[in-house]
């Protein structure tokens, strides 16, 4: 059983790092053309677009290095291995989205009061392509089934971009209809305030992993509470539960029992282990196994 997780494991990984691949190279290409008609046009959505497109390209570059290198043994040293590079990743990518936020909103109010003249047909193909490329590095990212905090970064970044293309085609079309090219201002605006919705929660996730706080959801009170049923276990103690990536946790233990002999202590290490795994979905617990006269340790969280 645990190989075959392993291996589907890996082939997810596989999938997701030649998804981020494929949406690295069709963003990196159409950045550039959004960037030239955006300055060609004079259309502040386009170039807030060409911005944030300019952050995703630098995201899925991020996030592919991350998922290349999270399976490498490094040296022995990084005793969990590079588990906590797509986390770096993720946090570096929300926090890339939040400035792409600051500068659009800056030039935007500084457009507030005369609003340029802005080409509408060049416009509107423009946000038309755009939309098509980031519906399909989506599309990929999703496909791959990685559900990592890094490929989730990188596809909450291709959304929020698929949404301000998605807003540079309406704002095109007012244009092209009516001339009015206030509507390219308030576009870009409401591509900034969509950026950030997708940045907040990114950044938070990414700094309560950081912080090796519980995993969101887990009862760390239920689960010393489900390790004392066992009518072996008589104190739990130094409970630490956290992740290494999402969906990766950790849990780590001192339990004091009545076994008599270490046969007696691994049959209850091994039926403590199931259980955390089953009802709490914990990846990796190492248990202390104490004897209930043992002294305290001196030192302890």
């Amino acid at each position: 059983m645990g190989h075959g997780h392993g291996h589907g494991h890996g082939h997810t990984v596989d999938a997701a790092t030649r998804a981020l691949g494929v949406s690295l190279v069709l963003h990196a290409i159409f950045m550039v053309v959004e960037a030239v008609v955006g300055w060609w046009s004079g259309s502040l959505a386009l170039l807030s677009d060409a911005g944030h497109m300019l952050s995703d390209v630098g995201s899925l570059l991020l996030a592919w290095f991350a998922q290349r290198l999270r399976t490498r043994v490094p040296a022995s040293a990084y005793t969990f291995g590079l588990r906590r590079l797509p986390v770096i990743g993720g946090l570096a990518n929300g926090l890339s989205l939040v400035v792409i936020v600051v500068l659009i909103l800056v030039e935007a109010f500084e457009r507030m009061d005369t609003p340029p003249e802005v080409a509408g047909w060049p416009v509107l193909a423009a946000g038309v392509i755009g939309l098509i490329v980031n519906l399909v590095g989506a599309w990929l990212l999703h496909r791959s089934d990685d559900r990592s905090i890094n490929v989730r970064g990188a596809f909450l970044h291709v959304i929020a971009d698929a949404l301000g293309s998605v807003a540079a085609v309406a704002s095109a079309v007012v244009i092209v209809l009516t001339g009015w090219t206030l509507i390219d201002v308030i576009a870009s605006v409401l591509i900034a305030l969509l950026i950030l919705a997708a940045s907040l929660p990114l950044l938070r996730e990414a700094t309560l992993i950081l912080l090796q706080r519980a995993p969101a959801g887990a009862d760390v009170d239920a689960i010393e509470s489900a390790l004392r049923e066992d009518d072996a276990v008589t104190e739990v103690r130094d409970l630490h539960f956290w992740q290494l990536d999402s969906g990766q946790t950790v849990l780590s233990a001192v339990v004091c029992c009545t076994a008599g002999t270490l046969a007696e202590a691994n049959a209850l290490a091994d039926r403590l282990r199931e259980l955390l795994h089953d009802r709490f979905e914990v990846d990796h617990a190492t248990l202390e196994m104490r004897t209930v006269d043992a002294p305290r340790p001196h030192h302890h969280f």
